[in-house]
Order: C-alpha cells, then structure tokens, then sequence
C-alpha cells in the first residue's frame, strides 16, 4: 500500500478515535470535557455542543501524535530518507492500538 494511503488511514482512524470516545462518552472524553476551561480559549465561549466536539479534536490529535511515536523511532533507526510504507504502517498499527486501548479502558 503506498505511504500516502497509510497515512489517510491512520489520520481517518485517530478522528474516528475522537468520535467514538465522544459517543461512548469514556472517562477520557469526560475528563477532557472537564478540563476545557484550560485549554478552550474564553472567547469562544463555553457551549456544550462544541465544547464536546473541540474535546473530540484533541482526543483525536494526541492519538495521533503519541501514534507516530513508534513510527518515528523506526524511521529514525531503520534509516528511512523517503516516505516508506513500514513505519507508516507503524503509525496506523501504533493509532490503532491507542483507540482499542482507550476505548476498553474508558468503559471500564
């Protein structure tokens, strides 16, 4: 599969990630959700709606972050200087990991 793929699939799969921790209201959609005063700029305001939705962007973009991680660690130590299709697999299979985790974890 070609990297660039990969990385639509892995970027699809961390907002996908995002939604279901939104619609399965998980302990961390909710403590997100709490904590928005610190990080949700005041003069937007403090809908709920779009506060659950902004919640749902950073669960969905540190799922995204901590997923390339990995991904980085072997594009550095394998040697990689051109997109390469394994540590975007890496990176899908690292998203893909974190949401199960998180999913099953919330639930709990």
């Amino acid at each position: 599969m070609a990297p660039q793929t990969l990385f639509v699939l892995t970027v699809g799969l961390a907002a996908l990630a995002g939604l279901a921790h939104m619609l399965g209201q998980t302990l961390l959609f909710a403590i997100v959700f709490a904590t928005a005063p610190f990080w949700w700029p005041e003069v937007f305001g403090f809908y709920p709606a779009v506060l659950a939705y902004a919640a749902s962007l950073v669960i969905a973009t540190v799922t995204l972050l901590a997923g390339g991680v990995p991904a980085a660690l072997v594009e550095r130590f394998g040697g990689y200087r051109e997109p390469q299709a394994l540590p975007m697999t890496v990176w899908l299979v690292s998203v893909l990991v974190l949401t199960v985790a998180g999913l099953a974890l919330g639930r709990a």
